[in-house]
């Protein structure tokens, strides 16, 4: 081929590619959205009068272009069924609400006409609801105009259009016009003489859904629909819809590793006064009754699992149709459950039924649910019949775990707790091994809360994470990157840079709120780690938590200010992120005087910097920085006396093993010589509290003089008054309650606080504040007789 003929065919190869791009280019400008056509049409030139009717002729044509092609077919995931095909908007009707579109993009509706407006517009949607609503471009408007209207014309649209409402909710446009809908009717229950419009309009969409309900509950569109409605029957308000429709795994982790006894399934915020139970129960009815003979495949479709899942939350306060509920997705009659047990011939079946549902991910999902809400005479059949003698097993599964996790974290008993622990209590480092930290962690967390085999749980942790060849000192490292270290067990070292283990992290983070004792191993680990390895801990968002709850734990003093010394010199660098500023100040809180006032120092140096950040103003608040710049001697002062106030106060209310967890060194030398002066004469180290010259009850101004106590201090004064105080130490418990502590813990900072604020005194009178104190500090708190 000769050089002429190379050539030639090399242009014709480049004007082939520009023919080719260029068609390209068309193509994707006709088949792209109205935002985007919207946005390209005024992109060069300042929209006019001509331009306006020029891109409304455009959008007409691109109208008609995309009625004539062939509308997409729908199809659902139950068996023959497909949705219709989208009907054509005639042109008149396009246009009319291209109109409206535009007059609402040009804000050239008032707010007072608004509603008038909208009501107007939804008028000529009548008999065309299901065409325009399914429409790519026209269901924006109706959005728009179904939000804007009044309670009247919304009613009025959705019961012409409940016929085919459910052709709406599986449509990818309609969905967003449905939900629309929905949320407006939520809105407008805020409105008085609104219950009865709402509740006739509801049942009547409910009867056409119910009918419909497998058609709706797997598809994509019509299950988050059928999720909100749900949620609106029940009242739930609209800011806590969206945890029906994204399950985030961190919130169900954190519920399980919470060590408070929490609400089966789950804290939902509802409205009663704006709920509709009848219309609910006639749903679940309707929806139960026409999916019965299809519900061994909804339970393994991902889209209907969340249908089911949500309806079972919702049941959580009515036992009759949960349970009701809960047997026919097991595939079990309620006939089966006699007198709170399984029959016999059911035991068989139901548990086969249980373990199939642990080989899918949403069946398995739906499992965890059923466990976490069911009644407490089920959830014991269930651990009895199906998950005893299995538990190991089924952990180390990749779906059934999850489900072990919820029967761990939903154990209501000790006997049940005890059942467990003989399980899976001897192989923990099994489960660590085969990857499974989840079980292991909902199995501390039960423990802490039921008060059973913690002690027993430590040793064995412990033992998993260190064996007998390693030092002690190497417990903390592991956990905190549990996952690298049994991945590399035998060549593991600290990795550098390497994010800390989430459910290592929580773990010793529960495992540090334990009693001292039983933790002693996991407090020395901590504390002979190295200098490098604890900056780094404080830097991750983890491990900076896991510092904050040995801070705050019942560690001795000692142990504190070493793990605290190691960070001294990085205080400025960690106060600048987000998280390191609460590491900060509980190293801050935990400290003596000079470890303090080396604190301040080191952030007095970043203090413009810090300033300009979003949490930096709190932290310099919180420590007085500017103050120990002005004058490091008074606030140095100032510390010493707030740090004495505290301690007293813990005395004054027989706290002593909190009192004791104050720096020593906090305490001026004098204080501490005149303490001991006043145990050694009344036998006791209460007297401090009952003479007059307590930090509790006077004050001393800038010249040395006693000055009247503020509203704060006098509120201390009749909260540690002689009776009192002598009182509380009578038969007082070796070790109180947590509950008693933070209270305790409350009232002494209110005391430190020169002035009340409202919020302040609400705390004060608050019978959880005060707990068992009430009785002595309300008669205190009465507003004086007046004369």
């Amino acid at each position: 081929m000769s050089k002429e003929e190379i050539s030639s065919k090399k242009s014709e190869n480049k004007k082939n590619k520009k023919r080719n791009h260029g068609k390209a280019h068309c193509n994707h400008f006709e088949n792209g959205t109205s935002e985007q056509i919207s946005s390209r049409k005024f992109k060069h030139k300042k929209p006019g009068k001509h331009l306006r009717v020029a891109s409304d002729d455009f959008l007409n044509s691109l109208h008609e272009r995309t009625r004539s092609q062939k509308p997409s077919v729908v199809n659902s995931p139950s068996k023959g069924h497909a949705t219709p095909l989208r009907k054509r908007v005639d042109p008149e009707t396009a246009k009319y609400f291209l109109e409206i579109s535009n007059v609402f993009e040009s804000n050239g509706v008032d707010l007072d006409v608004r509603p008038t407006v909208c009501g107007n517009a939804l008028e000529e949607t009548r008999g065309k609801e299901v065409e325009l609503a399914t429409d790519m471009i026209i269901s924006r408007t109706l959005q728009c105009l179904l939000e804007g209207c009044d309670l009247e014309q919304l009613c009025s649209f959705l019961r012409s259009s409940a016929e085919d409402f459910p052709t709406m909710a599986v449509d990818k446009f309609g969905s967003h016009v449905a939900e629309t809908a929905l949320k407006s009717l939520a809105m407008h229950l805020q409105e008085d003489q609104s219950y009865s419009m709402v509740e006739e309009t509801l049942h009547k969409i409910c009867q056409v859904v119910g009918a419909d309900a497998v058609n709706i509950i797997c598809n994509i569109y019509g299950s988050h629909v059928l999720r909100s409605l749900l949620c609106l029957c029940m009242g739930v308000p609209l800011g806590a819809v969206e945890e029906f429709h994204v399950t985030k795994r961190s919130s169900v982790l954190a519920e399980r590793f919470n060590s408070k006894p929490g609400q089966p399934g789950g804290s939902i915020l509802r409205n009663p006064q704006n709920s509709f139970p009848d219309t609910f129960k006639f749903l679940v009815q309707e929806i139960l009754n026409n999916a019965k003979d299809e519900i061994s495949t909804l339970r393994t479709e991902k889209y209907s699992s969340l249908v089911l899942q949500s309806l079972l939350k919702l049941l959580v306060e009515d036992d009759q149709v949960l349970l009701h509920t809960i047997m026919i997705l097991l595939g079990c009659q309620e006939e089966n459950f006699a007198e709170n047990k399984f029959t016999d011939a059911t035991k068989q079946k139901l548990k086969g039924e249980v373990l199939g549902m642990l080989e899918d991910t949403a069946s398995s999902h739906l499992m965890e649910v059923i466990v976490e809400v069911a009644p407490e005479a089920l959830y014991n059949e269930l651990l009895d019949v199906i998950f005893k003698g299995s538990l190991l097993e089924i952990s180390s599964h990749q779906f059934g775990n999850f489900v072990v996790q919820a029967v761990i974290s939903s154990a209501r008993t000790k006997e049940q707790a005890n059942l467990i622990w003989e399980e899976l209590g001897p192989y923990l480092c099994q489960l660590l091994e085969a990857g499974k930290p989840g079980v292991v962690g909902s199995i501390l967390a039960t423990c802490q809360r039921l008060q059973t085999h913690v002690n027993e749980f430590c040793q064995e942790l412990s033992v998993a994470v260190c064996p007998e060849a390693e030092s002690p000192s190497c417990i903390v490292p592991h956990l905190l990157h549990l996952g690298s270290y049994f991945r590399y067990k035998s060549h593991w070292n600290w990795p550098l840079g390497d994010k800390m283990h989430v459910l290592g992290c929580l773990m010793l983070q529960s495992l540090f709120k334990i009693s001292n004792s039983a933790v002693r191993l996991y407090i020395e680990s901590l504390t002979c780690m190295e200098a490098d390895h604890v900056l780094e801990t404080a830097k991750d968002v983890g491990g900076g938590r896991v510092l904050e709850a040995f801070l705050c734990s019942e560690a001795p003093v000692k142990q504190k200010l070493k793990v605290i010394a190691k960070l001294q010199g990085f205080f400025g660098e960690l106060s600048m992120h987000p998280s390191g500023s609460f590491t900060v100040e509980k190293c801050f809180t935990a400290s003596n005087i000079s470890m303090r006032e080396a604190i301040a120092a080191e952030l007095l140096n970043v203090q413009p910097e810090l300033s300009m950040t979003k949490h930096g103003p709190y932290l310099l608040r919180k420590l007085d920085i500017e103050g120990f710049g002005r004058n490091p001697e008074q606030w140095k002062s100032s510390q010493e006396s707030k740090a004495t106030t505290y301690r007293n106060f813990l005395a004054a209310f027989g706290d002593k093993d909190q009192a004791t967890t104050i720096a020593p060194e906090i305490f001026p030398k004098d204080s501490q010589k005149k303490r001991r002066r006043q145990e050694n004469i009344t036998g006791h180290n209460d007297s401090s509290i009952e003479n007059h010259s307590s930090p509790i009850s006077l004050r001393l101004d800038k010249h040395g003089k006693n000055r009247k106590s503020s509203s704060a201090s006098q509120a201390v004064k009749f909260l540690s008054g002689r009776s009192f105080a002598r009182n509380s130490m009578k038969d007082k418990p070796a070790m109180q309650s947590n509950k008693t502590k933070s209270s305790n813990s409350e009232l002494a900072d209110l005391a430190l606080k020169s002035k009340l604020s409202q919020s302040d005194v609400q705390k004060l009178f608050d019978p959880k504040t005060l707990g068992d104190k009430k009785q002595h500090v309300m008669p205190f708190l009465r507003k004086p007789n007046k004369r």
